[in-house]
């Protein structure tokens, strides 16, 4: 009876302050009485009722084009879920959705994005609460930004007032005490250190925010590539990370008809018969580069780093075993497979390749058949070590984890596990800090694990993200930003398109 008496009251209060104009009351007042009508109408348990005005009061937003309020979205949510009405609740949280553009003020924005994504979680819509939640982050970033411009904008007005008031205090001095200019200039000399230690930290400052908006958009870029989309598919991890790892297609390593060949050989023979056989016989997997000295040879391996060199061990009077082993030696050039062509047969051919370190050796002449064996066993053995350390990556977080024999391998993935918490820590940070050159330490490790470096980052992050929060470690929350995600819904995108799984389902307990 209380409710019912309730209800009248409100009701002919919004009758009142919608047909007399001298009610004085704004919109927002008559969206205020909606709201505390409708929530009695919920506590009366009328829900008909509560539905009936829940529509009216849509009609009322959608006359004015104005935004929803979050308590309206989570309110009516629960009256069509109390009513079990779908349909109804669908079409009103589109409505509430298509609404918060409109909303000018980005503080109600967050909080109308923030109901709106637990109303479609509620409802059992997961693809428009992540929407809800990347809209969220953006404009957590846009109020970010206004707020470091208003900070800039006061220290500017600041250091404008102070060097103004030093100005005039200057000048008032200089007209009676003369013997006080050499502190003003002091004062002056220290307003300018201020004022350039000022201008250094913004400069620092916007620095940082164009490596953040960098690292995003390769995010972005990422999230969108074929590469990482590709461990979409509902198999054991050890088996995506192994899918991504795969740089050959089912048949063989032979490039699709009328495709260019994506890898390189380098040929270092003098002799131009040779050359052109054995152009004939790799053209149709590699770009073939040719040398006809040892030092063009050494130069052209080191500024490109080609996937596979084919060397004479007699280059015009000059041995070829030598410069197989400073190729061998080198550690930008060390992961290259190289066959090396002797005259010797037996045990004098193998001692030679194993003089120069090569991984195969053929005597002259070179047979097709058995030359594309070979080729194919050294791609087949760079494809098994890339599985290998697909392999060691999806391990490397767990109690099983396998060691790695590589030296710079291992050094890239403790770089990486030592700064793994740094959202500012990307590809050319590791590049440097291994003392190689961005591109060629791109494709050493492209050779070695056919990963790119920050596809390298990814994966471990997500791994370990993964390792903690099967220990329970912390909240999804938390454990996105130890592990280095600057956006908590980038994380669950993520991990949802890495591991086809929620993050919060690892935080369920164990039934």
């Amino acid at each position: 009876m209380r409710y019912l008496i309730r209800y009248s009251f409100l009701s002919l209060l919004l009758l009142a302050a919608a047909n007399s104009r001298l009610a004085g009351q704004s919109p927002a007042d008559s969206l205020s009485l909606y709201l505390v009508l409708i929530d009695e109408l919920v506590k009366a348990e009328n829900f008909e009722q509560a539905q009936i005005e829940a529509v009216n009061l849509q009609m009322l937003l959608d006359r004015r084009l104005a935004p929803w309020p979050a308590p309206a979205v989570r309110l009516l949510s629960e009256i069509y879920a109390h009513n079990e009405d779908e349909d109804s609740a669908i079409r009103f949280l589109a409505a509430a959705s298509a609404s918060a553009g409109r909303e000018p003020n980005l503080e109600s924005r967050l909080r109308l994005l923030d109901a709106l994504a637990t109303a479609f979680n509620r409802w059992n819509l997961p693809e428009k609460a992540l929407e809800m939640r990347q809209q969220m982050t953006i404009t957590k970033d846009s109020l970010a930004e206004r707020e470091h411009r208003e900070a800039l904008l006061a220290v500017r007005q600041e250091m404008d007032s102070l060097s103004h008031l030093r100005q005039r205090e200057i000048r008032e001095q200089s007209r009676y005490i003369r013997l006080e200019t050499g502190k003003a200039l002091l004062a002056a000399a220290v307003v300018a250190l201020v004022f350039l230690a000022l201008a250094l930290a913004n400069r620092r400052a916007a620095a940082r925010w164009r490596k953040r908006l960098a690292k995003k958009e390769l995010e972005l870029e990422f999230l969108r590539s074929d590469r990482f989309t590709s461990t979409l598919p509902e198999t054991p991890a050890v088996e995506q990370t192994a899918a991504i790892a795969e740089p050959y297609t089912q048949q063989g390593f032979y490039s699709p008809v009328g495709n260019r060949p994506d890898k390189t050989a380098l040929l270092i023979e003098p002799n131009r018969q040779i050359v052109l056989y054995l152009k004939s016989l790799l053209s149709d997997r590699f770009e073939v580069e040719t040398a006809g000295t040892a030092s063009e040879g050494l130069q052209v391996a080191t500024n490109h780093m080609p996937d596979l060199i084919v060397c004479d061990a007699v280059l015009n009077g000059q041995t070829g075993i030598e410069l197989v082993r400073k190729i061998k030696l080198s550690d930008r050039t060390n992961h290259i497979p190289i066959i090396l062509l002797t005259e010797r047969f037996g045990n004098e051919g193998k001692l030679d390749a194993l003089r120069a370190g090569a991984d195969a050796w053929f005597s002259r002449p070179v047979l097709d058949n058995e030359f594309d064996d070979q080729v194919r066993r050294l791609l087949d053995a760079r494809k098994a070590s890339h599985e290998q350390f697909a392999r060691f990556i999806h391990l490397y977080f767990s109690e099983n984890r396998i060691p790695i024999n590589d030296p710079f391998l291992a050094q890239t993935v403790q770089l990486i596990d030592q700064y793994l918490g740094d959202p500012d820590f990307m590809a050319d940070d590791l590049a440097r800090k291994m003392q190689l050159h961005k591109q060629h330490y791109f494709k050493k490790l492209q050779a070695l694990t056919g990963k790119e470096p920050i596809q390298l980052i990814r994966e471990m992050r997500l791994e370990k993200a993964k390792a903690l929060l099967e220990k329970r470690a912390g909240t999804p929350q938390a454990i996105a930003e130890l592990v280095g995600f600057s956006s908590t819904g980038t994380f669950a995108l993520a991990f949802k398109e890495y591991f086809g799984e929620n993050t919060s389902l690892l935080q369920m307990p164990n039934k």
